[in-house]
């Protein structure tokens, strides 16, 4: 795209009922960290369709001037202000946060979404980020058909009578706007495999349950029931016969852990694998059970990934809290299904200036080292900035950049490929 000459960017801010402005004459600033940073215009992209705006309350937009990082806290009008945050579509990764001063020491934790700068230009948002993964599969622009979906629901429905799994997934599809969700019932794509109501992690940002002690409540409610074997593979046997190299996934937004269903993911995939070889079965999980992993992976599992917020022991214990496993547990899954030779990716959960810091640069090189995996996802932490840094005891420090810790992975690890989205293998 060929830039304007005289480009003026600006700061955005929000007035008390959420609607978004450009305040003319205010330089914007960013953040990473703790730390506030210039806007650079090499930085900035047009704000990606179907993403949103948010107003963060109890926080004073940040301005940059005369060498100062300074908060804003009127209008043109002398009316209070709040900052301004973006949510990006799925496929795109933020590079920094946006900069804002908390009003008062008791100001409300942010809710589960993922925080990206944003300034105005010419009149248009613009945002600090990079599109990571080409894959269409979850851009808002082909989802927006609603009375196809519902036709193919009450379709798919039809043919799965009395399937559980189905109606949970029709939930999600409708009232959560699953777009993973929605894709099952278009016959594309990757399905999600939701199984498993109970979870042996507490993490801090987790979407399907909150103990009221956050301040924030989850993003939606967990599956509360057990799908069969047979409802399990009635759903992705229909997706492989329906998509050309399909992906069917285990471990979902709306579920716990699915390895404590090890035992019936092992005859759900038997069942499947039985019947056809076609379509990728995956497995997103927090690798707490090697155990399983391998009966898993005897059964016919294709593919992995494993979360984790950090490489770093510390860090993940504090943020996943695991119940009756430990991070070298999870080390041990990666090593494991690196060792039989399936596809294993790591969901890595990206905050600027935490995940780009010198230290856990250090740490992911070391892993990458240790653990030669296919693939990292790069996945925005959906999480306050300010809750996570104090609930995992991080330190300011030094940070290289969200795009240059990129150009170091692609630089020295060639094999590893950098994306979104769980990768179709068959």
């Amino acid at each position: 795209m060929k830039r304007k000459k005289n480009e003026k960017i600006f700061m955005a801010y929000a007035d008390a009922d959420g609607n978004v402005y450009d305040y003319d004459g205010k330089m914007p600033a960013f953040r990473y960290g703790y730390r506030f940073a210039e806007v650079k215009r090499e930085e900035l992209i047009p704000l990606p369709y179907g993403s949103y705006l948010f107003s963060l309350p109890d926080r004073y937009p940040v301005t940059f001037a005369n060498g100062k990082f300074i908060p804003v806290t009127k209008d043109y009008f002398g009316k209070a202000i709040n900052g301004v945050s973006a949510f990006l579509a799925s496929g795109y990764l933020r590079t920094f946060l946006p900069a804002f001063i908390k009003t008062k020491s008791n100001a409300v934790v942010l809710p589960l979404w993922a925080y990206c700068g944003v300034v105005c230009i010419d009149g248009q948002f613009y945002v600090p980020a990079l599109r990571i993964d080409d894959d269409p599969r979850s851009d808002p622009a082909i989802h927006e058909n609603h009375n196809e979906l519902k036709k193919a629901i009450k379709h798919v429905r039809g043919d799965l009578k009395d399937n559980r799994l189905v109606e949970q997934l029709s939930i999600c599809s409708t009232e959560y706007n699953c777009l993973c969700a929605r894709n099952f019932f278009l016959g594309r794509y990757e399905c999600p495999v939701p199984t498993s109501p109970a979870c042996n992690a507490d993490c801090l940002g987790c979407f399907s349950y909150q103990d009221g002690t956050s301040g924030f409540c989850q993003s939606q409610l967990r599956l509360d029931f057990a799908p069969t074997p047979e409802e399990i593979s009635q759903v992705i046997l229909r997706h492989f016969k329906n998509v050309p190299h399909g992906v069917a996934s285990f471990g979902q937004g709306c579920e716990g852990e699915p390895l404590l269903r090890g035992k019936d993911l092992a005859k759900a995939i038997s069942i499947v694998r039985e019947k056809t070889p076609d379509g990728t079965i995956n497995l997103n999980t927090n690798g707490s059970r090697p155990e399983i992993v391998q009966e898993l992976i005897d059964c016919g599992l294709d593919s992995i990934r494993v979360s984790m917020c950090s490489p770093t022991e510390k860090y993940y214990t504090l943020y996943h809290r695991p119940v009756n496993f430990k991070y070298s547990d999870v080390l041990k899954t990666v090593e494991l299904a690196l060792s039989k030779g399936i596809y294993v990716s790591i969901n890595l959960f990206f905050m600027p200036g935490f995940t780009d810091s010198e230290s856990e640069t250090d740490s992911l090189m070391s892993f990458l080292k240790n653990f030669p995996v296919n693939m990292i996802q790069t996945r925005n932490m959906n999480i306050d900035p300010d809750y996570f840094f104090e609930r995992i005891s991080f330190k300011d420090q030094d940070a290289i950049g969200i795009r240059n810790l990129l150009a170091l992975i692609r630089k020295d690890f060639k094999f590893v490929k950098l994306g979104y989205y769980n990768p179709s293998i068959r």
